[in-house]
Formats: C-alpha cells, sequence, structure tokens
C-alpha cells in the first residue's frame, strides 16, 4: 500500500448500512483495498493482520473489546484514522472524549466522506515525508566505524576519537574515555577513512580530531588537545602547521 492511496475497515454489524457506506467508498479513487468486520472482536484481528488508514466504526460500539480497542489503534497506529459513524449526533461528546473528531451520520454521504479521505491521505503522505527524513537523518548520523583491533574489533564514532598515532604497520587510536585501542590498519587507511569527517594529519606519524585542537604554536609546531579536562601536547610539523593555518584561515 503506498502513500498516495488509502486502505479502509468497516466495521458495522448492519448489512445494508455496510454496504451503503462501501459503495459510497469505493467511488473514490485513493482507495487501495476495504475490510470488513461486524463487530470490534472481529474487527482486531483485521486490523493487525491489515493496518488500516481508516476505520470505520458503527456507534454505539458493538462487541466485547467495546472501547478498549480505540485506545488500541490508538497507542499502537497513530497513523490510523478512526471514524464514528452513528444514526444520531447524540454520541459526538462520547467521540469527543475519546479524542476522535471525524464523525459521519448515516447514510453518509460522499461530501461528508470526501472531507475525511482526502484528510486521511494527507496525513498519511505527511507522516510518510516525515519519516523519510527520520531514515536519512539516521543514516547522516550513523558515522560508526568498524575496526579491527588486537583483541577482535571496535565499533567507533570518530567523536570518541582524539588523535591517531602511528606504530609501525599498526594505528594507536587514543580516545575520549582515555583508553587506547590498537589497530590492523595502517594511519595512511585511517586517514582515508577519517579526514572527511573532520580530521588532520599533523605529521608523518600523527592525525588529530579537529574538534579537539584548542591551541597550536608555530614556533614549535605543537598542537594542544583537550577532552574531558585533558590537555594533549603533540608534535606537528612545518609543513602541516603551514597548510593547517591556511585552512583554519579561508
Amino acid at each position: 500500500m503506498g502513500k498516495d492511496n488509502i486502505g479502509i475497515l468497516i466495521v458495522e454489524s448492519d448489512a445494508d448500512d455496510r454496504n451503503q457506506l462501501a459503495a459510497a467508498i469505493e467511488a473514490n479513487l485513493l482507495i487501495s483495498f476495504i475490510e470488513y468486520a461486524e463487530n470490534t472482536d472481529d474487527a482486531l484481528l483485521k486490523i493487525i493482520e491489515t493496518s488500516p488508514d481508516i476505520v470505520f466504526f458503527e456507534y454505539p460500539l458493538v462487541g466485547n473489546m467495546g472501547s478498549g480497542i480505540i485506545k488500541f489503534i490508538q497507542m499502537k497506529l497513530q497513523g490510523t484514522n478512526i471514524v464514528f459513524v452513528s444514526e444520531t449526533i447524540n454520541y459526538a461528546v462520547d467521540a469527543i472524549r475519546y479524542e476522535i473528531y471525524d464523525y459521519l451520520l448515516k447514510p453518509v454521504t460522499k461530501t461528508g466522506l470526501k472531507i475525511i479521505l482526502e484528510k486521511a491521505l494527507q496525513r498519511k503522505q505527511v507522516n510518510f515525508e516525515l519519516r523519510i527524513n527520520e531514515i536519512i537523518e539516521q543514516k547522516q548520523d550513523d558515522k560508526r566505524l568498524r575496526l579491527n583491533t588486537a583483541k577482535g574489533f571496535l565499533i567507533i564514532s570518530p567523536e570518541e576519537i582524539i588523535y591517531c598515532k602511528s606504530d609501525g604497520s599498526y594505528t594507536e587510536l587514543h580516545l575520549t574515555n582515555k583508553s587506547m585501542e590498537l589497530t590492523y590498519l595502517s594511519l595512511l587507511k585511517i586517514e582515508e577513512i577519517l579526514v572527511p569527517l573532520n580530521f588532520f594529519r599533523i605529521s608523518r606519524s600523527i592525525l588529530v580530531n579537529r574538534n579537539y585542537i584548542r591551541k597550536m604554536h608555530r614556533t614549535n609546531c605543537v598542537f594542544v588537545l583537550s577532552a574531558n579536562g585533558i590537555e594533549y601536547e603533540l608534535k606537528g610539523s612545518k609543513t602541516q602547521v603551514k597548510i593547517f593555518s591556511k585552512t583554519e584561515i579561508e
């Protein structure tokens, strides 16, 4: 079921009323499916199976579940719209008490139905866009790395790395939790991974997280990093000091 059409469940014990409502709904091109239930007990299974976008309940409710099914939908299927269909306006207060604001009188007219269907479709499309944006944001935020270490492997976020130091063909990872992990990757490989994530190589043997740089002394080429109240003084090269100074000015 796509974002541009909607699924319907009609919960109605009277066959004539059920058929009349279904006929009015079927005239709308937005509909992907219509399911039927005669009472709230049967409706629960249909809801679990199909996750409809709209549930039309005859009111007063028929079935042992009673108002429990309303609470179930509101808690578990927050994207599902609930509509009360009644022979009288007298139950409108009940609808408001359940925080249900769509109320139709029998026989249902196409005009009233059209408004509800269009509103449900708009709500579904908005929810769809919000969900897409959430997924995109999660993907953007999830930059954790999986690095092989002497003990196995390490899953870590770049923000947890203060600096990296070459140790032969291995690399030391100095972390914000004051620990050090040794990875089998060379500093060159680590650099390829981390430079796009705001890291900078200050010398042939040291790669630092720019977010933790607090000072740089041009005279002796020392970078001062600070994390969790601890300062780290790391020696850089003259060439990298010049490059860093230029990039910071730009």
